[in-house]
């Protein structure tokens, strides 16, 4: 359901610089069934998987068993995600339209919102799709459309978008304590009135050094370790530790095209993006990556007594007390992600040919990227291992073609 209301054409309206002007303000709800990607739409049902091992006779005989087990959960209670919208928006145009754009203000809330819920070891399986509770979604878009030269053999245009996203989750399951207050998911990091993709974690405060043999030694570590914050100094590592950390969506988004038309037949543009203030597991650093010696890898600095690196732990350091805790580091970036630059031949020129259009072209997609903190690996890749991507670089990638119109 929407309602506008253009108020540029109204008998009262006047101005000089403002052109057009509409208000928007709409509401809106919708279900969703997506379980997200590299799951199949019958995860809320238990499965059979079948294998085989070997087995080992009392008489010595190997043979070969077949075995059946359930695989996976059933949820019963697993329904669709509802989502429930409110915008408001403002269309404007600028200076002889020489300036347009839109401004965007949203509130999205949604209800049993369609989650991975990890479970207890005594459960007997590692995790089950479920539904959250309730989680708010508030933010707002500004897009800009500029003309900003004009002439008659060069002109400019841009565009550009910025996006801004904050949510907190509102409820989980509705589980109340004795004090009244709403219970947090400790398992799946859930809490309520923080955001969904808040990192909850310990601190990682650098690496031991020479001469900190004892401080060491205290959580069972020892010079060229990670050395996380004991927030209560009770000498070892518990939930009482874990801190709020960052985000591991980004904070902002924000893109920039720019377009430009020059000698009459050439045609230029440049496009570029960024995504800011989002944090990623870079467990590189940690140096335990099992088999160094079998296999080629990045050449790291590595901790040694020689190089007493800060970043860098020591080869197959010991994680004491802390097993499986996560360093982060921040995955902004900005990235150009294409520059392209075409020739229209003349039409008088193909004419003797008794060709319609011919236009050369060149293109380069990736074409640079600066990442602060995220080093090596690329900081768009998605770890979930659903999707089995590979964190490597991105390749870099030249085009050059032809369109020809007969």
């Amino acid at each position: 359901m929407a309602l506008a209301w253009t108020f540029s054409e109204e008998p009262f309206f006047s101005s000089d610089w403002l052109n057009y002007g509409k208000l928007r303000v709409s509401w809106g709800s919708n279900g969703n069934r997506d379980v997200g990607p590299g799951r199949d739409m019958y995860v809320a049902m238990s499965d059979l998987t079948t294998g085989k091992y070997l087995y080992v006779q009392p008489d010595g005989t190997v043979i070969q068993v077949n075995q059946l087990w359930v695989n996976r959960m059933q949820n019963p209670n697993f329904r669709w995600e509802r989502n429930t919208s409110y915008n408001l928006g403002l269309d404007f145009a600028l200076f002889n339209s020489r300036l347009d754009g839109s401004l965007e203000l949203y509130q999205m809330v949604s209800t049993d919102l369609l989650v991975l819920r990890s479970l207890p070891n005594v459960m007997g399986f590692d995790n089950v799709m479920d539904n959250l509770g309730e989680v708010r979604n508030r933010g707002f878009e500004v897009t800009l459309n500029s003309l900003n030269i004009n002439r008659e053999n060069f002109s400019w245009r841009s565009t550009a978008l910025f996006q801004l996203n904050r949510n907190a989750i509102q409820h989980i399951y509705r589980n109340y304590g004795a004090d009244g207050r709403e219970l947090d998911d400790v398992q799946n990091r859930w809490f309520i009135g923080r955001a969904i993709d808040a990192i909850w974690d310990w601190r990682a405060l650098g690496v031991y050094q020479l001469g900190e043999e004892e401080q060491a030694a205290r959580y069972g570590l020892r010079p060229g370790d990670y050395k996380l914050e004991d927030v209560n100094d009770d000498g070892q590592f518990s939930n009482a530790d874990r801190q709020f950390l960052g985000f591991t969506e980004p904070r902002f988004r924000w893109s920039l095209r720019n377009d430009f038309q020059f000698l009459q037949h050439f045609s230029a543009s440049i496009s570029m993006y960024s995504l800011w203030g989002h944090q990623a597991p870079f467990n590189w650093l940690k140096s335990r990556n099992g088999f160094p010696d079998r296999q080629n890898s990045y050449v790291f600095p590595y901790w040694t007594p020689d190089n007493p690196s800060n970043e860098w732990a020591r080869i197959n350091s010991n994680e004491g007390s802390a097993t499986g805790f996560n360093v982060y580091r921040k995955r902004s970036f900005i990235r150009i992600d294409n520059i392209s630059l075409a020739y229209n031949v003349p039409s008088t020129f193909l004419s003797r040919y008794r060709v319609n259009g011919l236009r050369l072209f060149a293109n380069v997609r990736n074409a640079a990227m600066w990442a602060p903190d995220w080093i090596f690996w690329d900081p768009e890749w998605d770890p979930d291992p659903q999707l089995e991507q590979n964190p490597g670089p991105t390749p870099r990638f030249f085009n050059f073609g032809l369109d020809l119109t007969l």
